[in-house]
């Protein structure tokens, strides 16, 4: 497989950025459009006999996090409906966000990314993704949601479970 980072929900003018930085590390960028979503990470990132049709697992991490939340509201004394309602907001929030995938990356190669985004304009990327067995067979939306809820969960655990979220 070709080394490749796959390009979600990025503007026009931060999309050339990450395509000049992949250029200079000799690395594929593809964009992939909103009506790609539904196509699994694979199928995109053009692995051998990977399906276009994407297998989702049931459980997602939505329902992860709307549990966690519940629980962490109830033992900071908040009303859980409230922190739940605020988290899916910035779960929302959050799947609208700039997320790479890096497909066919070594260690080596995705420390040179990494290093490269943080000294560059694209240094605010919060979702970020290597392709994996696991979830080469996802949908690209549902990576998206599944980082997007990881990305709410940690930043809550940071701040606290309901204090983080209402200070957004």
């Amino acid at each position: 497989m070709l080394k490749t980072v796959l390009a979600l929900n990025f503007r026009p003018d931060r999309l050339q950025a990450l395509r000049r930085l992949c250029m200079i590390l000799k690395v594929n960028c593809r964009e992939v459009p909103l009506e790609s979503f539904n196509d699994s990470i694979g199928f995109l990132a053009g692995a051998k006999d990977c399906p276009r049709e994407a297998v989702n697992p049931a459980e997602n991490a939505e329902d992860k996090l709307t549990g966690a939340l519940e629980e962490a509201a109830a033992k900071a004394g908040e009303d859980p409906e409230s922190v739940k309602k605020a988290a899916l907001q910035l779960l929302l929030d959050a799947a609208q966000k700039e997320m790479t995938v890096l497909c066919g990356f070594d260690m080596h190669l995705l420390n040179r990314f990494l290093a490269a985004v943080k000294k560059s304009p694209l240094q605010d990327i919060e979702l970020k993704a290597m392709l994996t067995p696991t979830n080469s067979r996802w949908s690209a939306r549902h990576l998206l949601q599944e980082l997007a809820a990881e990305h709410v969960y940690m930043h809550q655990k940071e701040n606290g479970a309901a204090k983080g979220l209402h200070n957004k």
